[in-house]
């Protein structure tokens, strides 16, 4: 598989997460910077497409060798500050996703409604 489908395929598959309640947050895969300047458009149209919202982060505070870009995924606007304002202070999930489990978590309120609500009745 190359990694324009892999990264393609993660990215939906977390946003059906977050727009389902899943997760109230997800992170796309680590992107090189050229990876994310290749795919971001289309990334982020996926993500518009699930009626979510995104924030790209560049994760300057990594040694310049292990540096990543990721693109940040949420049905609310609070859910991405709120994983801001742990990220301020000093925790990077790229160390431990411990500090953002109460934003990775499942929150229903936070869901979106997608096709699939027209079927979750057949496998409830």
């Amino acid at each position: 598989m190359d990694k324009r489908s892999f990264v393609m395929g993660m990215l939906t598959a977390f946003c059906e997460c977050v727009a389902g309640g899943c997760k109230r947050l997800a992170l796309s895969p680590p992107l090189s910077h050229d990876d994310y300047l290749l795919f971001a458009e289309e990334a982020v149209g996926i993500i518009n497409n699930h009626g979510l919202i995104s924030y790209h982060e560049e994760n300057l505070d990594l040694p310049e060798k292990d540096r990543f870009e990721w693109i940040i995924i949420a049905s609310k606007q609070e859910t991405i500050d709120e994983y801001l304002s742990i990220r301020s202070k000093g925790y990077n999930p790229a160390h431990s996703l411990e500090p953002f489990y109460s934003v990775l978590s499942y929150d229903p309120d936070e869901s979106v409604h997608t096709g699939y609500d027209a079927y979750k009745h057949y496998f409830g």
